[in-house]
């Protein structure tokens, strides 16, 4: 069975040849549709230590909810960012 996300790329600077280069790669599956795809931090690492002067920001949402995150690789290297949900506080005056 397995558990779904859906994917979405980013990068800095925005390159026409490393767009070219995901189209060609094993992974580009995963920006089509929602995918199964457990080894994307092991690929972008790599894939990143291609472009080394490229930021990538790789977002996922995955099929529960509030399973929201980034993550940043940059020559090789990851940060990962889980997302936060906050809610503002009450506002009596708010109240319509």
């Amino acid at each position: 069975m397995g558990y779904s996300t859906d994917y979405s790329l980013s990068m800095t600077p925005d390159l026409s040849e490393v767009h070219e280069e995901i189209e060609d790669s094993d992974f580009a599956y995963a920006f089509e549709d929602s995918c199964k795809w457990y080894d994307h931090e092991t690929d972008m690492r790599v894939f990143s230590k291609r472009f080394p002067d490229v930021l990538f920001e790789l977002s996922g949402e995955g099929e529960e909810a509030g399973d929201v995150w980034r993550k940043y690789f940059c020559d090789g290297k990851m940060q990962s960012c889980p997302g936060q949900i906050t809610f503002e506080p009450f506002d009596e005056s708010e109240l319509r």
